[in-house]
Parts: C-alpha cells; structure tokens; sequence
C-alpha cells in the first residue's frame, strides 16, 4: 500500500466517525499531500468553527502517517473547497492590511493566525507589494505576523 492509500484509509477511518456521507481524494502536490473531503450536508462538522475541527484533523492524521511510516508528511485538509474560499478571504484580507500599512505610514501587528493562514498572507505580500515585507515573531499561539514598509 503506497502513502497516498494509506492516509486515505487512515482519514476514511477517522471522517466516518464525524458524517455519514462523504468522499475521500488524496492528491500529491510536490512533497506534500493534499486531502480532498466532499460532503453534501455535513462540511460544518468536519471543518468545526473557524476552521478548528479542520486543523485538527489535518494534525492528527500528520501524527497518524508519522507513526506509521517513520517519517513527516505535510498534509492539507480541504473540505468543499473550504481552503480556496478561505486563500480569497485571506488575501482580500492581506491587501486591506497592506493598503493600511502604506497610507498610515506604520507596520501592522496580525494575531491569530495560523501557520497556514500566515504563509498566505506572506505570498500574497511578497507577490504584490515590492516595497512591503512581512515577517512573524512570537510562539506557539502568541505568533504575530508583521507586516512593514521595507527598509
């Protein structure tokens, strides 16, 4: 059984115990693996509020693949196309941040955000926006992420 099998087995087993009905696609993207639900009914439960439940799922089946094959998958959980939907809130997000920090004339402070959440804030920057930089500080929950004017 290769990784892609055994991580869609893995998610079957744990998504079953949340909804009834719902399909199941793994896609591998480079060195990570992407982990496609489709539910008609019930994507509320499995993507949790603001995105807890998702996160969640996704963190335990890294642990899950960890023990079993003895090494680190990256795996991203998307639920009904919650992780696009959620890049154009994000990015929308980001602009008005990025706007903001050019006409005050100041850096900006974002807390939490997380891990995912502030890699996209820190593409859409760097992709939009030469003369702004962004950077994070902090641990654990306490990370915020810095958006400024370049030096």
């Amino acid at each position: 059984m290769d990784k892609k099998e055994i991580l869609k087995k893995e998610a079957q087993e744990i998504v079953s115990k949340l909804i009834d009905k719902f399909e199941i696609e793994v896609i591998q993207e480079d060195e990570f693996y992407r982990l496609i639900i489709k539910t008609e009914e019930e994507a509320s439960t499995v993507i949790g509020r603001y995105g807890e439940t998702i996160r969640a799922l996704q963190r335990l089946l890294e642990v899950i693949m960890f023990k079993k094959l003895g090494e680190k998958m990256e795996i991203l959980v998307d639920v009904n196309d919650f992780r696009v939907k959620q890049r154009e809130r994000l990015e929308g997000k980001a602009k008005e941040w990025a706007d903001q920090v050019i006409s005050e004339d100041r850096s900006i402070y974002i807390r939490n955000l997380s891990p995912y959440e502030r890699k996209i804030v820190h593409e859409f920057i760097s992709a939009n926006y030469d003369d702004l930089t962004t950077s994070s500080i902090g641990m654990g929950r306490g990370r915020k992420l810095i958006i400024e004017k370049k030096k």
